[in-house]
């Protein structure tokens, strides 16, 4: 922990010097443009074009660079707070028993205040805490039970700012109220997420619709997050076995892409799967108000904790089967899945239902028959073919063996006769991040930024539960459809 907050020291400090790197470079393009004002008048007008063309991208950069600051600096200070418990805690413990270290309340206490930081500074960060909080294998169960909070109770938004843009989104010139757009309309959110709340409502017509909304101002949050995130991939350069560079660029496209609701709109009418999604009411939608007709269910994990084993194993099922579907066979990848975003219908024996297709992922027939013959060569422990397929979905290493000894390790659960229930998941996770650290060179293709979302949150799943499923045949006829 004291490293992190070291970290966080050592950015703030990159982040100054850049900015006075930036204003210094600009400063000597200028004074290099004046000295060759004597020039001719020709050569005059191409200097002083080039210095306002770097004039220009190095004031993008300083702007970046400024609203990125104040954001690093409330993690940073959140990240002390949590270092300053931390070492308390430690030393509490260490003058009851004589040794340093942490109970299990301990953790929790920790977990909470990571989690309530998360939820009040919202955007990026909770996004982040709601990936994290899917993986109790990497974290622990404490810490992953005290994040899950983030996946739809994050502090609400006071209604009266609620229904101020909704009434600003859908009232149209006639200034229409939320009494006239709505039968029914509950200020009290189902939900509030770190990008939007849901509110139940009805349509005039009778309809049960739940109405999603962007919260006010989160916009700026986001902008700043992408800065920061950008700052400090550059600011750290590069880690042993993290493409900081990609993974910031394709979050931050991600984390944009989800305040468009029409396009979350067309993403949910365009979906061609066997799970049961919401549908979209053309008349009630913006890009920052979504109406959708509502599902009635019970959120998975919850189902999950008090479901029969035979039902838990096929729900489990169903889902890997629809997420393999996805990613081999339809190109269109649900591309935020935690937990929260998934139900199980009040149907007889219950239904996989999908929610929240603000990221979505595209993968190309080219790609998707790449990630099947992948597959299929680290089945059949052909490392020369699964080498040749990683580089041409576009994974790059210092010592491509290695590339290919980690992806083994990675997807050995889809090898024929493997079991989920079988692996010792927190051991395999371990070995696999000791993995990572020793790959030099490293650049991950952007596809599997999101992809790689997707696929750690199944895996949490499976983690936690233990289904006893074999991936494989849940699979196979996707990987044969995506290279036929």
């Amino acid at each position: 922990m004291s490293e992190l907050l070291d970290m966080m020291k050592r950015v703030s400090l990159r982040i100054d010097a850049l900015a006075l790197d930036l204003a210094r470079d600009a400063g000597m393009v200028a004074r290099s443009a004046q000295a060759f004002a004597g020039a001719t008048r020709e050569q005059a007008e191409v200097v002083a074009t080039s210095a306002r063309a770097f004039a220009d991208a190095t004031r993008d950069q300083a702007v970046m660079v400024q609203r990125a600051t104040p954001r690093v600096m409330k993690l940073a200070q959140a990240a002390a707070a949590v270092v300053a418990r931390w070492r308390w805690l430690r030393l509490a413990q260490a003058a009851r028993t004589g040794e340093p270290g942490l109970r299990e309340e301990d953790h929790r206490d920790l977990a909470r205040r990571v989690a309530a930081h998360a939820a009040e500074l919202r955007g990026g960060i909770a996004k982040l805490g709601q990936l994290a909080s899917c993986r109790p294998d990497l974290i622990g169960a404490v810490w992953a039970n005290e994040l899950r909070a983030l996946q739809d109770e994050v502090p609400p938004v006071d209604a009266a700012a609620i229904r101020e843009r909704i009434e600003k989104e859908l009232g149209g010139e006639a200034g229409a109220t939320i009494a006239e757009l709505f039968a029914e309309f509950d200020d009290q959110p189902m939900a509030a997420a770190s990008l939007a709340q849901v509110h139940a409502a009805r349509l005039r017509d009778g309809t049960s619709v739940v109405v999603k909304v962007q919260v006010p101002g989160i916009e700026d949050v986001i902008a700043a997050d992408i800065a920061a995130l950008r700052a400090v991939a550059g600011a750290l350069g590069d880690i042993p076995g993290i493409d900081l560079q990609t993974l910031s660029s394709e979050l931050a496209r991600a984390l944009t892409e989800e305040l468009d609701y029409e396009e979350e709109a067309a993403s949910l009418r365009a979906y061609k799967g066997a799970a049961v999604v919401p549908q979209p009411i053309a008349d009630r939608t913006t890009r920052r108000v979504l109406t959708m007709t509502r599902i009635a269910g019970e959120r998975l994990t919850t189902w999950l904790e008090h479901a029969p084993p035979p039902a838990r194993d096929r729900l489990l099922g169903e889902l890997v089967g629809e997420i393999a579907a996805q990613v081999l066979a339809r190109g269109q990848v649900h591309a935020d899945p935690h937990p929260g975003n998934f139900l199980v219908t009040q149907d007889e024996g219950g239904r996989l239902a999908l929610l929240d297709f603000g990221c979505v992922l595209t993968l190309s027939r080219e790609d998707r028959a790449a990630y099947a013959r992948l597959v299929i060569a680290i089945a059949g422990n052909n490392s020369a073919a699964a080498a040749t397929e990683l580089a041409a979905l576009g994974f790059q290493a210092d010592d491509p063996a290695q590339l290919v000894d980690l992806t083994a390790a990675l997807i050995a659960t889809m090898r024929p006769g493997a079991n989920t229930a079988d692996v010792d998941w927190q051991a395999a996770m371990s070995t696999q991040l000791a993995q990572a650290r020793q790959l030099g060179g490293l650049v991950i293709p952007r596809s599997f930024v999101l992809l790689g979302r997707v696929l750690a949150s199944v895996a949490g799943l499976l983690a936690t539960y233990k289904p006893r499923l074999e991936l494989h045949p849940l699979i196979a006829r996707h990987l044969a459809a995506a290279i036929a």
